[in-house]
């Protein structure tokens, strides 16, 4: 079994004996789960059904954290969205967002060393040994340059290329298992955009120009922070990016007042809608774990491996669309559902059954009164996204990252009480032309112009960097 010297399986062979031995124990699991239900009463069926969850839980993060890459980030976004899970089961998963199986130091020194092609004491002056984070592509270390700069080094993981690559290359075999589902779906285009988008993450020089556009765009907001990038020091496997102190997700909801989660509801709600649609650009990776927050209710956003640049006619286009779905005017909506290819060309429509799935999606935003992000709410995102009833569905390949910002928001919105008139907030996306305030606005604060005008400034995307 081929394997980096981190322990990461790197062979396509090698991880998907580990991907179906971690499939096949929790298969074994429920049947025996199942079994044991039959015969038990209530109390006892859910203590099983609890057991259950938690070991299937516990055994993913630690095989899914040790394997890093795709999988590992697929689990987590399973960890955070999933609320048919137990809560401890949840608990066992979220691991994945900030805690997951670090690598050695020595191992660390050698991927700087080697980027740097130098000594690490020739551009830090500290470097701390223990990771801040480990996550599915490297790990953050806290560090100082010889100035004494506190900054966040990020390096990648010896091997983690070679095991995305092996999980990439095999498209072929991606694209049937897509279109064994859902036939409707342009199943090698998805599979295509998939892995531009993951391949970017493996060059930090790549995720540095993201990062700086999104400095760019949101400098000396009050609320809303990205960390400086050291240029001159990030590399191909390291960045080195200004040090931001803070808390961790779990530790803002304990800590906080509704009152400070309610200004980061309204943050996240500027932060992710202005940058969709007045810069034409998001971060695709919208978990928790890429979260630092702030006492005063600022945040602090991480890793922008993840990019996603959009055309100004698609973004028209799913404005229209949702300026249709909540002025109820199915006709329009169906043409737009056309013009962004929810359905593909010669394919029957089914108008009824895509206006109630697309209405779920917006339905905080459609009614002008007080929304609550529940848990009744959440729940009924796996109703509308069984697979059953998506058969009529394409996923175009400039969306394929779209749900995860949906119900990424909705899970963040739900676990920190978000309650407010998402249909007033909404109104600066739907008619840009009325230059309507951002969120925040509504809680009285005060903004540049740059930032409370609802004007379009489409970002530009960045120079091909050479290899």
């Amino acid at each position: 079994m081929k394997q980096a010297e981190t322990g990461i399986p790197t062979s396509a062979s090698a991880r998907m004996l580990k991907l179906g031995g971690l499939t096949g124990r929790s298969l074994y699991r429920k049947l025996r789960y199942k079994l044991r239900a039959l015969i038990a009463n209530r109390e006892r069926r859910q203590k099983l059904h609890d057991e259950y969850h938690l070991q299937t839980a516990e055994e993913a993060a630690k095989v899914l954290g040790n394997m890093k890459g795709v999988f590992m980030k697929i689990g987590q976004i399973v960890s955070f969205a999933n609320e048919s899970m137990p809560e401890h089961a949840r608990a066992a998963m979220a691991q994945l967002q900030q805690d997951a199986p670090p690598m050695a130091f020595p191992l660390v020194r050698g991927v700087v060393e080697e980027e740097l092609g130098a000594d690490l004491g020739s551009v830090f002056k500290e470097f701390s040994e223990e990771p801040l984070a480990a996550a599915s592509i490297g790990q953050v270390h806290r560090a100082k340059l010889l100035d004494g700069t506190d900054v966040a080094v990020k390096v990648q993981y010896p091997g983690v290329a070679d095991a995305i690559r092996a999980d990439l290359n095999a498209t072929g075999v991606l694209a049937a298992m897509i279109n064994s589902v859902n036939k409707n779906i342009d199943a090698k285009a998805v599979v295509a955009e998939l892995r531009e988008r993951m391949l970017d993450e493996l060059d930090y020089r790549r995720e540095a120009q993201n990062q700086q556009l999104f400095c760019d765009l949101w400098a000396n907001h009050p609320y809303i922070h990205i960390p400086k990038v050291y240029h001159e020091h990030t590399r191909g496997r390291m960045l080195v990016q200004e040090f931001k102190k803070g808390l961790k997700f779990y530790d803002f909801l304990q800590a906080s007042t509704q009152k400070e989660r309610n200004l980061t509801v309204h943050v996240l709600m500027d932060f992710v809608y202005d940058s969709m649609f007045r810069f034409h650009v998001f971060n695709g990776d919208p978990h928790p774990g890429n979260y630092i927050f702030h006492e005063d209710g600022g945040i602090t956003f991480l890793d922008f491996g993840c990019i996603k640049y959009f055309d100004t006619k698609l973004i028209d286009d799913l404005q229209a669309m949702s300026r249709a779905l909540v002025s109820g005017d199915r006709t329009d909506f169906a043409k737009f559902c056309r013009a962004i290819q929810i359905v593909l060309p010669n394919r029957p429509m089914d108008v009824e059954f895509l206006w109630d799935f697309f209405s779920y999606h917006i339905g905080p935003y459609v009614k002008d009164e007080i929304f609550t992000f529940d848990k009744a709410w959440l729940e009924k995102a796996g109703d509308i996204m069984d697979t059953r009833k998506l058969q009529g569905i394409n996923l175009p390949p400039d969306l394929l990252f779209f749900n995860r910002i949906t119900f990424g928001l909705n899970a963040i919105f739900h676990k920190l009480g978000a309650s407010a008139n998402f249909y007033k907030m909404n109104l600066r996306y739907l008619h840009p032309e009325r230059n309507l305030p951002p969120a925040v606005s509504y809680l009285g604060v005060m903004l540049d112009e740059r930032f409370a005008s609802a004007q379009k400034m489409p970002a530009a995307r960045p120079e091909e960097i050479p290899a």
